[in-house]
């Protein structure tokens, strides 16, 4: 009995484990990039696609990056012919099996106070913050406009003799 003594207290334990351990945000980042930033101090923008791939909705609560001082999550609105910013303070939620693009124009991230320029294919890290605290890196490709969508390949037609 003595040898499955710290078996069963392991056994026990995991449901506890399991309990603590951070869950898993089920995210994907797709097309992620950043506008380049010629010095120290200025601002950027990120954008990106957000889908959920899971079964229930997620909440995009915030972002931050180890390159800038701030990261706010901004909706661009019209109205009247006039644009304005808002942060969106309130969270994003994300559907369930449904996707939130951030792109000029609309929602984007306000990368704020950056501590060195931003080249032209570097690469700008953020950590997404999701309710519950779950969190996702992504790294934003940096250039000076969207990236093109992927073209559809041609099918190879048939080899004859």
């Amino acid at each position: 009995m003595r040898r499955f003594t710290p078996l069963i207290a392991t056994l026990a334990l995991v449901p506890v484990l399991a309990a603590a351990a951070p869950k898993t945000v089920e995210v994907d980042v797709r097309q992620a990039w950043a506008r380049p930033v010629a010095a120290a101090g200025m601002n950027s923008a990120g954008y990106m696609v957000l889908a959920n791939r899971g079964r229930a909705p997620i909440t995009l609560t915030g972002a931050a990056s180890p390159l800038a001082r701030e990261v706010m999550v901004h909706r661009t609105t019209e109205a009247n012919g006039v644009s304005s910013m808002r942060a969106m303070t309130q969270g994003l939620v994300i559907p369930p099996g449904g996707q939130v693009a951030f792109a000029p124009g609309g929602n984007h991230f306000m990368v704020m106070g950056l501590k060195r320029p931003l080249k032209p294919g570097e690469r700008l890290p953020l950590v997404l913050t999701f309710d519950g605290g779950r969190k996702v890196e992504a790294l934003l490709a940096v250039r000076t406009g969207p990236p093109q969508p992927a073209a559809a390949v041609a099918p190879v037609p048939p080899h004859r003799h």
